[in-house]
């Protein structure tokens, strides 16, 4: 099989299992939730459905996967906060509180060697991170997520404990769209301008370098063979 092929085939196979870790759950809830099904019951399924690709995937990898486990984490979460309360003012601090645990995930990332970000990119592009100035990217976007995040979820619900239940359900949805999209927009605008910078020294070292090294040799040679051609 060609290299290139190979690496395709393994790029896709990173981005199928990748995919799965994130949604199949979520996959399990929607489906049941258009089905019909109660949110209790479905979140239940999409807990139990996450419980079982963690358990596959544990197996398979002889380890625990991070986002497996965080999907886990935010159906069980979710399912227990459905069970304990059904007041709806209550209930609408449910989805604030899963961002707020997703926030304070990628800000305690940052205490650790690997941001959230460089965890899934090396997800993604299957070999670690070993440029300094991308670790330090990652680093910066992990941050501007984490706390995008917990702000946005800490904004959510001061405005579902300050408004009347009808108009909080109405404006705090969108707003969880109108925080992420802004944030995932910038994070892919500050990789590309990070990975343009660390491309261009590779660059300079050729053009900037030897360049002007040629033009120098050969200024020197030439008085060298002036000189032999005197004796």
């Amino acid at each position: 099989m060609e290299p290139s092929r190979t690496h395709r085939l393994g790029r896709l196979a990173r981005m199928t299992r990748l995919a799965l870790d994130l949604g199949i759950s979520s996959l399990a809830y929607y489906g049941c939730a258009l089905a019909g099904i109660d949110t209790l019951p479905a979140l239940l399924t999409a807990a139990g459905v996450a419980a079982a690709w963690l358990a596959t995937t544990t197996l398979y990898d002889r380890r625990a996967d991070g986002l497996a486990l965080g999907m886990l984490l935010m159906y069980a979460l979710s399912a227990a906060f459905a069970a304990a309360t059904s007041e709806p003012r209550l209930l609408l601090l449910r989805d604030p509180l899963v961002s707020a645990l997703a926030g304070l995930v990628f800000l305690g990332s940052c205490l650790g060697g690997t941001p959230a970000t460089a965890y899934l990119a090396r997800r993604l592009h299957g070999h670690p991170l070993r440029d300094p100035q991308l670790r330090r990217a990652h680093r910066t976007q992990t941050l501007v997520l984490g706390t995008g995040l917990t702000a946005e979820a800490l904004a959510r619900v001061l405005l579902g404990c300050a408004l009347p239940v009808t108009t909080a359900a109405a404006i705090t949805p969108p707003l969880e769209f109108v925080v992420l999209i802004p944030l995932v927009v910038w994070t892919i605008r500050q990789r590309r301008k990070v990975v343009a910078r660390s491309s261009a020294p590779a660059a300079g070292s050729v053009s900037g370098v030897d360049a002007p090294t040629l033009p120098h040799r050969s200024g020197v040679a030439a008085p060298e063979q002036a000189r032999g051609g005197a004796r």
